[in-house]
């Protein structure tokens, strides 16, 4: 019997090309049915993402990220997360991750009778969005 991975590969792509690719030890995400988490050695599972914080640990350290919808894909030494954007803490601006989720919030206010709809989705969608990136920026509380 061949002997387990110790590693995973872990590569984020965004429509703008590869953002991240990197070993780590574990890899946890954001899905539509939940947060799952992947070890080297996992059965192969394909999710469906939803906007959130990843988190990752590389060299004995965890790091955080933000990611929009997308989908993974994760076997026994890789996870590939196709995602519309990610953001390290780094890239986060704040003022403007505040405002988007002002932005976000009050659009929802004046859809709230109308909640099937496509655009009361897409401010979900940024409210969500902007909560991860000022979560990851380590910026007071979000609700």
């Amino acid at each position: 019997m061949a002997a387990l991975p110790t590693s995973l590969k872990l590569e984020v792509a965004t429509p703008k090309g590869l953002m991240l690719s990197i070993e780590t030890t574990s890899v946890q995400a954001p899905s539509v049915s939940g947060e799952f988490g992947v070890l080297p050695g996992h059965l192969p599972v394909i999710a469906a993402l939803r906007c959130g914080i990843i988190s990752y640990v590389e060299n004995g350290k965890t790091h955080l990220a933000a990611i929009d919808r997308g989908f993974a894909e994760a076997g026994p030494d890789k996870v590939v997360l196709l995602t519309e954007a990610f953001a390290r803490p780094e890239d986060v601006n704040v003022d403007e991750a505040r405002a988007d989720l002002a932005a976000a919030e009050k659009l929802l206010a004046t859809l709230k009778e109308d909640t099937t709809t496509a655009p009361y989705a897409e401010a979900l969608r940024d409210q969500a969005w902007a909560e991860a990136r000022l979560a990851i920026a380590g910026s007071g509380t979000v609700h």
